[in-house]
């Protein structure tokens, strides 16, 4: 298994900053993020020059580009834009939640089905693969809600963007929800974490073996996932950090993970 970073760790910091950064400490791949208020390091609706330009960029450090994270799903007024700039960035996946909550999941899931109908429209059409967090809280939260969701969507253009600490905060197995995922599975997080309710924690406690997952669990079941290349370190709650600081975060986490 290869490993990849977002560059939401660096949401306080350029794109330029973000991608040195990341090499530096020995990556493969990124989750390139345009998510306001997080992390903007694309934007949307620029000529063909500009995508160009980052993926140059992207190539000249070394890295490849897993997928584009986003905000907003496919629910937001400017869905095809994304989904334009995804292709245009080479992007084989778009990443985001499905919206939501679980306690107004039954009233929420027939406009979610709807909407995705025409959302994996527009994937198809520009070949890149819509992937869905299961998100704590979220309409899409849990086991049991990603195989309803994945079963109703019955697209190839729609996969899963699974994350441990999210299934966990819902009291799954993150480890057995991999197998039982495994055919959905398009793009996958990981990181640790340490909280007494849904929060996430502290930064310090989403690298892994500072927290209460069971991260190589985890990490081994990723490996069995059939076609999943890269597991992407994403995290939370870096973006006011000092660059040394969000630097050491990020090198300490891959230097766990390569021990697995």
């Amino acid at each position: 298994m290869k490993l990849g970073c977002s560059t939401l760790l660096f949401g306080g910091y350029d794109l330029d900053t973000a991608l040195a950064g990341i090499a530096k400490a020995g990556y493969e791949a990124i989750e390139l993020v345009s998510i306001p208020g997080m992390g903007v390091h694309y934007e949307l609706d620029q000529p063909d020059s500009y995508y160009e330009e980052i993926k140059q960029k992207v190539a000249d450090a070394g890295l490849v580009i897993e997928s584009v994270g986003i905000g907003g799903g496919f629910l937001s007024d400017n869905w095809e834009a994304q989904v334009v700039a995804a292709s245009k960035l080479g992007a084989p996946a778009i990443t985001t939640s499905a919206g939501g909550s679980a306690e107004d999941r039954e009233a929420h899931w027939p406009e979610l089905m709807k909407h995705i109908k025409f959302a994996k429209g527009c994937a198809r059409i520009k070949g890149v693969k819509v992937s869905f967090k299961p998100h704590v809280r979220g309409a899409v939260n849990n086991l049991a809600s990603s195989k309803r969701f994945m079963e109703d969507c019955d697209s190839e253009w729609v996969g899963l963007n699974i994350d441990n600490t999210h299934l966990q905060r819902e009291g799954d197995d993150p480890a057995a929800a991999v197998k039982e995922l495994a055919p959905w599975i398009v793009t996958a997080r990981i990181r640790d974490f340490k909280s007494d309710d849904f929060g996430i924690g502290p930064v310090e406690n989403q690298i892994p073996g500072k927290g209460q997952s069971d991260v190589k669990a985890y990490y081994d079941a990723l490996c069995e996932v059939p076609g999943l290349e890269y597991a992407v370190v994403e995290m939370v709650g870096s973006k006011d950090f000092e660059l040394a600081e969000v630097q050491r975060v990020i090198e300490e986490t891959i230097a766990v993970l390569k021990t697995y």
